[in-house]
């Protein structure tokens, strides 16, 4: 490791009670997507004492914000280390926001103490709600990041993986509608609404087989009735589909929605089917900078971990077709232990989990460094974007 990034492990270290705070604070007090508005002003406060200005609620998201350091002026090339800090419904930070929060400020001060040249190439994007809210396509619509040109953030899992796919997904709302009646005095006067929904979850089930395997269709049903001697005459579900280009995505939608229609017309039943955006979109992978994030994990101790093959979707997929983007996962959990989970959130402060965090603002403040340094890395990372689709 040569002197600068040692001197940026140190600066790290010397963070970490105020990391393992931010994470705890998180965790204590959690909020879901659009709701951060505790966090948002707690992680904008340290921001502001560690030497940032601060602005809340760009893009016309009111729990977002965006950080620069004071010292510096606003330039090119500018790295953007992102910050996520919604967190789940019920669970709370299940998912681990609360060390992606930590981490990214961690990295950003500690970066921003060590720069050597003009430190106004250093942004944190305070991205709220990629619980399902689609936080950063919202700000990367209204031009947050248009005077960026690389996006970092870390996520925890159970291995370690300098980058890998994630699927494009579609959420969407199924609904049929038919007319009551007495189920038992009249049953021939009616029209079954949840016979509909059931006939096309059946014709959904059925295609699932036939799908590439990087092809995904889940959902559940809302409403089914409102009780069992009136035939019901609305009904509902809630679906995904996933699907590793945007391409197959669209395509298994577009079966979905034959699936419910041709169910509708078969029981006589109207059916509405409304998308609810954003779309999430695949991960547009940076071969160039997983090379250097997996070699700065390794300057780190971190031994990566062969790719498990098991895919997700992030809003930060979106985000990768506007500016190259990366998103390397650590482990602070066996892989056994699935995210979203009772035990994932309370490994994030568990004593892995901390070690875990400081490696993980080592691993991007160092990454960044690797990028503002070297033009002839920015040149080949900007042709490896360009190239890919």
């Amino acid at each position: 490791m040569d002197s600068v990034k040692a001197q940026i492990s140190s600066e790290v270290d010397a963070l970490a009670q105020d990391m393992y705070d931010i994470s705890d604070f998180l965790k204590a007090n959690p909020e879901t997507a659009y709701q951060e508005y505790e966090a948002c002003d707690h992680l904008s406060g340290v921001l502001a004492e560690k030497g940032f200005g601060v602005q809340k609620g760009v893009g016309q998201v009111e729990t977002s914000f965006l950080a620069r350091p004071v010292s510096g002026q606003a330039g090119r090339p500018t790295v953007a280390i992102l910050a996520e800090y919604d967190a789940l419904p019920k669970i709370g930070h299940g998912c681990g926001h609360n060390l992606i929060a930590a981490a990214s400020l961690g990295a950003a001060i500690a970066l921003n103490k060590t720069l050597t040249i003009d430190s106004g190439g250093l942004v944190v994007v305070g991205t709220p709600a990629e619980e399902g809210g689609g936080g950063k396509v919202r700000l990367a619509q209204a031009g947050v990041f248009d005077d960026m040109d690389l996006a970092l953030m870390f996520h925890p899992g159970g291995l370690n993986i300098a980058g890998k796919d994630m699927l494009g997904r579609t959420k969407f709302k199924m609904e049929f509608f038919g007319r009551t009646s007495h189920a038992s005095g009249s049953p021939d006067k009616g029209i079954n609404a949840l016979d509909a929904m059931v006939a096309a979850y059946c014709n959904i089930n059925a295609i699932r087989q036939h799908l590439r395997p990087d092809g995904r269709i889940h959902g559940i049903i809302t409403h089914g009735g409102d009780a069992p001697n009136i035939i019901p005459d609305y009904a509902a579900g809630l679906f995904y589909v996933r699907a590793g280009s945007r391409s197959y995505r669209d395509e298994i939608f577009e079966r979905v929605t034959n699936c419910a229609k041709g169910a509708a017309l078969a029981l006589g039943a109207a059916c509405k089917i409304e998308i609810d955006p954003p779309k999430l979109d695949p991960m547009k992978r940076n071969a160039v900078l997983e090379t250097a994030i997996t070699a700065n994990m390794e300057a780190l101790g971190i031994t990566p971990d062969p790719d498990d093959g098991r895919r997700g979707s992030s809003d930060i997929g979106n985000l990768s077709h506007y500016l190259p983007s990366l998103h390397p996962v650590l482990a602070i959990v066996e892989p056994e232990i699935p995210g979203h989970s009772v035990e994932f959130r309370d490994a994030t402060t568990s004593e892995r989990g901390r070690k875990t965090l400081l490696n993980a603002a080592k691993m991007l403040a160092m990454t960044a460094y690797d990028y503002l340094t070297s033009a002839e890395m920015r040149k080949q990372v900007a042709e490896e974007f360009n190239r890919t689709k």
